[in-house]
């Protein structure tokens, strides 16, 4: 059994009783909103703009320490930086989302006053799977498969959180990638592009794109990072500083480069604490002179969106032994200054809160870039002097999108499009013959699975092309017979290639003994590995449940009952017309017999799944029905 890696938690897997038959079997579809009329409004924030025209990127709940000490869930904030990035002389902003992308706002207004549009999205995909561990190995108990879907859940969001900054590393003068993420690691993209525009590129394989920061990387000292790199020790190599967010001192610590121009080099002989966190999580730094003395100060922000202040004096040295940290001072005010005050702390937003400094404004004084934990990207102006900064009241940036912001979503299904898995610009979206003529839906409605047209203009479009991991298998039971009946469909398509598209209903009811018809029209483009999958359990009450001392006098429980769990696979094949999928099939259990005795089954799950190939293809889907056969 693989070791569970300390304080790296992620979504655990539920165990859920299984639910008592019905009385009286159902008749008709068993399916709900096979047509698809039935839709809710999503926000689709590929263009970096949401419904109140704010710049905004997806969010994530990932689990971390809390407050209280303990393991929970907290919405993650995109990392943001500012720069240049296409040489007009206007500050732009770079963001890291909690899922991995990255996307460009580009100033399309002066130094004086920005502007922003939508954003440009650019590779690579920075929460990339690659090195994720098979699936469940054969022969374990059920609690020990239960254990590695709780640590394969965990393992597969080990480089979500992403936060990034932008420094020159390599030398050649174009601003780098430098990347922490929620496992603990610090990752370079270098520039590959021109003053004029960025391209930021994964490297093969995608692990030789982290520096280490640790002699043995299974003994991590902290994670849910946060990195940045500016020349401290003023020796001509940038070093790193990296915040964190858990288990350690919750400190930005310092790490001194160790290695030659234009390939850093970290170890932890080379490393301490340099602005020490006091009891705040989720810190994040910036570099910056705050009070016009020449000297670099830190900015921290934390999990409460405040801004604490460390006062450098530029007489610092390295001492491993007694490490020489630079003096908090203070949060910077919502009044202006800096006070120790907590209570009278700039407050950037509720919860956890990134932050980037920059000449927004161009009058030569320090503004404020922040990544809130809701996704929105805001800012706070400096209207005091180099000497006595004073930030005014945070507001959000707006910008404008080009592209509907809007998508339907379809009611009582879950539509999964690749996005975990970097399927750049996928989207699901109920469309009528108005929005989408090649739809031609059977009804007023059809689900369509495809891909937004990139807005690109200074960035080429990223195109993702993950394979599948080793040992995927969409059909298989990789952690027992339950898994596929209760799991999200991300967590199902988890390992699957980035183009894997994927739509389930749950809670499906059928009645036992009987044929069934199952059904839908498609059509598409470039579609391949079409697979329908029905999985349904039956459950029965053999009796009364007993009642036995376990170990250490505990009290256990006996279930006596008998369970049954079927799956039902077949593939199809799409053409450019609509057409008919269908597949007889009779719900019955042939190991456990007397469950045929029951009326309906205690759960189903219903799955419909195909690559889509990006950045053109197209699946329509539409009149989706499971019908007992006439006899």
């Amino acid at each position: 059994m693989p070791r569970l890696l300390p304080a790296v938690a992620a979504f655990l897997l539920a165990s859920v009783p299984p639910a008592p038959a019905q009385d009286a079997p159902p008749a008709g579809n068993a399916v709900r909103n096979g047509d698809f009329e039935q839709t809710y409004d999503a926000p689709s924030l590929w263009n970096g703009v949401n419904f109140d025209g704010i710049l905004a990127t997806p969010t994530a709940f990932l689990s971390v320490l809390s407050a209280e000490g303990n393991i929970a869930r907290q919405q993650m904030p995109p990392g943001v930086a500012v720069a240049d990035l296409n040489a007009d002389g206007n500050p732009d902003i770079l963001t890291t989302d909690a899922l991995g992308y990255i996307r460009v706002y580009f100033n399309r207004g002066s130094a004086q006053e920005a502007k922003f549009d939508i954003a440009e999205v650019s590779a690579p995909f920075l929460a990339n799977g690659e090195g994720d561990p098979p699936w469940m190995p054969p022969g374990l108990t059920q609690a020990e498969g239960n254990e590695f879907g709780q640590w394969l859940d965990r393992w597969s969001q080990r480089r979500r959180g992403t936060r990034g900054s932008l420094a020159d590393v390599t030398g050649e003068g174009l601003p780098d990638l430098v990347v922490g993420n929620y496992f603990g690691e610090v990752l370079i993209f270098p520039n590959q592009g021109s003053p004029n525009a960025p391209a930021f590129r994964a490297p093969q394989p995608f692990s030789s794109a982290i520096v280490p920061t640790m002699k043995d990387p299974a003994r991590r000292w902290g994670n849910v990072f946060s990195p940045l790199m500016f020349d401290w020790d003023k020796n001509g190599s940038p070093d790193l500083l990296v915040g964190e967010g858990s288990y350690s001192a919750n400190s930005i610590h310092l790490f001194l480069n160790q290695g030659g121009p234009g390939r850093p080099m970290f170890n932890e002989d080379k490393r301490q604490a340099l602005a020490l966190g006091g009891g705040r999580e989720q810190l994040s730094p910036a570099v910056t002179d705050i009070n016009g003395d020449g000297n670099p100060d830190i900015l921290v922000s934390d999990r409460g969106g405040r801004m604490a202040v460390h006062l450098g004096d530029g007489k610092w040295t390295f001492n491993a032994d007694k490490p020489v940290v630079v003096p908090f001072a203070g949060f910077l005010s919502r009044n202006g200054g800096i006070n120790q005050d907590a209570g009278q702390a700039l407050v950037a937003g509720e919860g956890v809160t990134s932050v980037a400094t920059g000449d927004m404004t161009g009058d030569g004084l320090v503004d404020l870039v922040f990544g809130r934990s809701n996704g929105t990207i805001a800012m706070s102006r400096n209207e005091g002097s180099k000497d006595q900064p004073k930030f005014a009241s945070v507001t959000e940036l707006r910008g404008e999108s080009r592209e509907p912001r809007l998508i339907r979503m379809p009611s009582q299904w879950d539509a999964e499009t690749g996005v975990g898995r970097g399927n750049f610009y996928a989207i699901a979206n109920c469309v009528t013959a108005a929005e989408d003529p090649a739809a031609e839906p059977r009804g007023s409605r059809a689900l369509k699975f495809g891909y937004l047209p990139s807005p690109n203009q200074i960035i080429a479009r990223p195109v993702a092309n993950f394979p599948a991991a080793r040992g995927f298998n969409l059909a298989g039971k990789d952690l027992g017979d339950d898994t596929i009946l209760r799991d999200s469909s991300e967590t199902r398509g988890r390992g699957g290639p980035s183009s894997l598209f994927l739509l389930r209903q749950l809670n499906l009811k059928l009645q036992i003994n009987k044929p069934y018809i199952l059904s839908f029209d498609a059509k598409g483009n470039r579609v391949s590995n079409g697979r329908v999958i029905l999985v349904y359990r039956g459950f029965r009450q053999m009796g009364e449940d007993r009642l036995r001392r376990g170990e250490r006098g505990a009290v256990e429980k006996d279930r006596n009952v008998i369970s049954e769990t079927v799956m039902e696979t077949f593939t199809f094949n799409v053409g450019g017309a609509w057409a008919p999928v269908s597949k007889e099939l009779r719900i019955a259990f042939p190991k456990n017999r007397d469950l045929n005795k029951e009326k309906v089954t205690s759960e189903g799950t219903l799955e419909i799944s195909a690559e889509v190939a990006s950045p053109d293809g197209v699946l329509y889907i539409d009149n989706v029905k499971l019908e007992p056969k006439a006899e």
